[in-house]
């Protein structure tokens, strides 16, 4: 549905940019330039637009429409992680934590060593003269 949006954006967009550059500005004729233009009024009632005027704001309503639907489908998109379906981590990633089972390790079996070593020979007791 988003590329569908998208594809529909670029085409009002390209017929907007179109039926603007095909329309005549106000006063755009040469009198414009010697000030003959300057008595037409802007917003006057003979100037209610042809075609051209309305399909440009046919379809600048719809641009900005499409513009606020793709915007709210896309953010509701972005509330989404990539990370939503994985699974936990078991192990740490602490390298303190490996630091203190390096530590750890080679105490255990000089224990295991002592434990089961034979045992030693009796010392004789010496006599001071």
């Amino acid at each position: 549905m988003t590329t569908m949006l998208v594809a529909l954006h670029v085409i009002i967009c390209i017929l907007l940019v179109i039926t603007v550059l095909l329309q005549f500005g106000k006063g755009a004729e040469m009198g414009a330039v010697m000030g003959g233009g300057a008595s037409q009024a802007v917003f006057s009632s003979s100037a209610k637009g042809n075609f051209l005027t309305k399909l440009t704001t046919v379809l600048a309503i719809g641009f900005m429409v499409n513009s606020i639907v793709l915007t709210t489908i896309k953010s509701r998109e972005s509330k989404k992680s990539l990370f939503d379906n994985e699974a936990p981590i078991a192990a740490p990633l602490n390298s303190d934590v490996q630091a203190l089972e390096k530590k750890d390790a080679p105490t255990a079996p000089a224990a295991q060593a002592t434990e089961t070593a034979s045992p030693a020979a009796p010392v004789p007791a010496t006599t001071n003269p």
